[in-house]
């Protein structure tokens, strides 16, 4: 549990590999859940914030560099996300323009009747809509982050001796 709660420390490639794999599920299932359960289900993934940001720490560290640089990926994995954003939908045949101005006609149509209870459901049922025609794009894009930002990280060798940030990893 150390390995996602602290980013002090140093973890060696493959450890790196297995949190940010466990890490990429847990993702995955949040999303598939809030696709198909709930939207708000999606809140959850802000819980895997920090232990993303422990992991690329500690990686960092394990290459005598400092944990700032994580900030780098950060930037980096929204670049590749949102080019991917842009490229993936259309490729398995997602319109997200049209859905997203389905949504807004209806809306504008639910205004008309001012009952709220009625424009949220509508919204609600639209966002589930939207959600479960574009996972697997954003899988996908996801799993291309992910992938992108490891081999970037996988540039960063271990620091085979002692540094400030503790003993050689194993």
């Amino acid at each position: 549990m150390a390995l996602y709660l602290s980013p002090n420390g140093r973890i060696a490639q493959s450890t790196y590999w297995q949190g940010v794999i466990v890490l990429l599920v847990l993702s995955v299932l949040i999303s598939a859940l809030s696709a198909y359960a709930s939207p708000f289900v999606g809140f959850l993934s802000l819980l895997l914030i920090w232990p993303w940001i422990a992991v690329h720490v500690k990686r960092f560290h394990d290459a005598g560099k400092t944990g700032w640089l994580t900030v780098a990926m950060v930037v980096l994995a929204i670049i590749v996300s949102f080019v991917a954003g842009l490229i993936l939908p259309p490729l398995f045949g997602v319109d997200m323009a049209g859905l997203q101005a389905e949504m807004q006609r209806d809306m504008e149509d639910m205004a008309a009747s001012n009952d709220p209870a009625a424009m949220m459901a509508a919204t609600m049922e639209h966002s589930r809509r939207i959600a479960q025609a574009s996972l697997i794009p954003n899988i996908l894009a996801s799993v291309l982050s992910v992938g992108v930002v490891g081999i970037v990280m996988g540039l960063f060798k271990s620091d085979p001796n002692e540094n400030q940030y503790g003993p050689p990893t194993a």
